[in-house]
């Protein structure tokens, strides 16, 4: 097993055996709301693919890295607009856009991951309101360009 993050909420982890899929163990209700998420913005294609294995262990396909990052700025920020536009459809709120939970694969297309703590799109309660989604997708989108990749 390869630990890529450990902490009081969740493991994620890979097997050496099959390092297509990245898997992460987490509370139940955390899992449920982390895969209907998933799958709602599966045929956005801005999300991995996943599958449940058990009450509280997702198996994620796993995104590599860009093997050229030369032409990463190029483009990037283009896909803002129909990331919201998905997840608006879908009726989900990230609440956690940040640089970790977006993905960068190859040719320039991000992924959004970690739905754990996102609620629907009407939730009233104010922690999570749907333009700060917004705001910080274009943050996460710029700190990827610039730390990630420059």
């Amino acid at each position: 097993m390869i630990t890529l993050t450990y902490n009081t909420y969740s493991t994620v982890w890979m097997e050496p055996d099959d390092m297509e899929w990245v898997y992460k163990r987490q509370h139940e209700f955390l899992t449920d709301n982390e895969y209907w998420c998933l799958c709602q913005m599966y045929p956005s294609g801005y999300v991995p693919e996943v599958v449940k294995l058990d009450r509280d262990l997702l198996k994620i396909k796993y995104i590599a890295p860009p093997t050229h990052s030369f032409y990463m700025m190029d483009g990037l920020m283009e896909h803002r607009a129909p990331i919201l536009a998905a997840l608006k459809e879908a009726g989900i709120r990230h609440g956690d856009l940040t640089e970790y939970a977006v993905l960068i694969g190859e040719k320039c297309h991000p992924y959004l991951i970690d739905f754990s703590e996102s609620r629907l799109w009407d939730d009233p309660r104010p922690d999570k309101r749907p333009e700060g989604d917004g705001y910080w997708l274009a943050k996460a989108l710029e700190r990827s360009m610039k730390v990630k990749y420059a």
